[in-house]
């Protein structure tokens, strides 16, 4: 038993190191594509900016300066800004495995979007894989918490699915409720659109209309961290809910079968048994037919 549970461990542990590594090799090659062209933009905008300012007066120039810079920050596309560093990359390589897709940032060079369907046809299977493994271990640890609680608490065993979804359902809602409060302390962003931009990140909807703008390296780790995290506590909540739906949805279907079938069923039994009559009869006949004509 204990090589068991070590094995499954091991391989979760495997399964996650596996993710990561995946994330790192797939940022490092995003970004040699596209940090290369983006430089490039970079340098024909400081050219054209120069070439336009070469002629201005000196007294002129530090003030049409700031206006074109402000220009190029309001109408730049995301490649014109420095934005295909490794951290800002590996939180792309993660929305684009988890699907999330908030479109704030994408490639624009057609290597960097061949490349990013051959990274989603891979990283998604592998990304769900693992996400996978992870919920069935919270979903088994939490059934133990459960069943530890039980016996100190007491209860009936039939109470215990309900009090696993109760628990399952409290604890994604700590996870929300965490991540968006450092998420509003960290954007200064209030505390319900902290919230509604982590629900929106964990059911991978992902519009993209809030985006946090931080860049140190701890909050780049802290996303990632309560993204994985916030993704296997939905995604737990949502496949008991599911599987309640599916329950609910067959007792309807049964009960409207029951219920319109009904009479379609007698009948169907009444003409079963007449016919089954007819035949004993039809049979009882012929062999008396049978008996007499053998007398004669």
């Amino acid at each position: 038993m204990k090589c068991s549970i070590n094995g499954k461990a091991i391989a979760a542990f495997a399964t996650f190191c596996t993710v990561l590594v995946y994330l790192a090799v797939g940022a490092a090659i995003f970004q040699a594509i596209e940090e290369s062209h983006e430089n490039e933009q970079r340098k024909n905008y400081e050219e054209e900016l120069h070439d336009l300012l070469q002629d201005v007066d000196k007294e002129f120039h530090d003030e049409l300066k700031a206006p074109c810079h402000m220009v190029e920050v309001l109408q730049a596309t995301p490649n014109v800004t420095n934005t295909w560093t490794f951290a800002p990359t590996v939180i792309f390589c993660l929305t684009v495995v988890t699907t999330i897709g908030y479109g704030y940032m994408y490639p624009v060079t057609d290597e960097g979007r061949g490349f990013c369907i051959f990274f989603a046809l891979i990283g998604i299977p592998l990304f769900m894989a693992c996400l996978a493994v992870y919920a069935q271990h919270t979903a088994n640890f939490i059934r133990w918490v459960c069943k530890k609680l039980r016996k100190v608490l007491g209860g009936k065993d039939e109470e215990n699915e309900k009090v696993q979804q109760i628990v399952t359902i409290l604890f994604c809602i700590v996870v929300i409720l965490t991540f968006s409060a450092y998420l509003s302390y960290k954007e200064q962003w209030n505390y319900f659109d902290a919230i509604y931009f982590t629900f929106i990140s964990f059911t991978t909807i992902g519009f993209g209309d809030l985006y946090p703008s931080s860049t140190d390296t701890l909050f780049y780790f802290l996303f990632v961290f309560f993204i994985i995290l916030g993704l296997i506590s939905l995604g737990t909540v949502i496949e008991a809910q599911t599987s309640n739906f599916s329950a609910f949805l067959n007792f309807i279907s049964s009960t409207c079968e029951c219920m319109c079938g009904k009479c379609v069923t007698v009948e169907k039994d009444m003409i079963s048994e007449t016919d089954e009559v007819m035949n004993e009869n039809a049979n009882a006949n012929g062999n008396g037919n049978h008996m007499k004509s053998q007398e004669v």
